[in-house]
């Protein structure tokens, strides 16, 4: 999947998921690769369980998978 189209989805997802404030980028240099999220817990939501939530959305649209959560970095 081509990084705009990526960063669309994922953004698109979270959205549709309840999240807000919700920022999707790729690193830089030698994280390139990488996808970095930023969003706003729900309402009722610790930080925990929204990790989970969000990297399990990212991946499944993404089809990322593997080490360090298939290299998806959640803020």
């Amino acid at each position: 999947m081509e990084r705009l189209a990526e960063t669309e989805a994922v953004k698109a997802a979270l959205i549709k998921a309840g999240y807000t404030r919700v920022k999707v980028g790729h690193g830089t240099g030698t994280a390139w690769g990488w996808l970095h999220v930023r969003c706003k817990n729900k309402p009722d939501q610790d930080w925990q369980d929204k990790r989970i939530e969000v990297e399990r959305i990212a991946q499944q649209v993404t089809g990322r998978q593997g080490d360090y959560g298939g290299r998806i970095i959640i803020q």
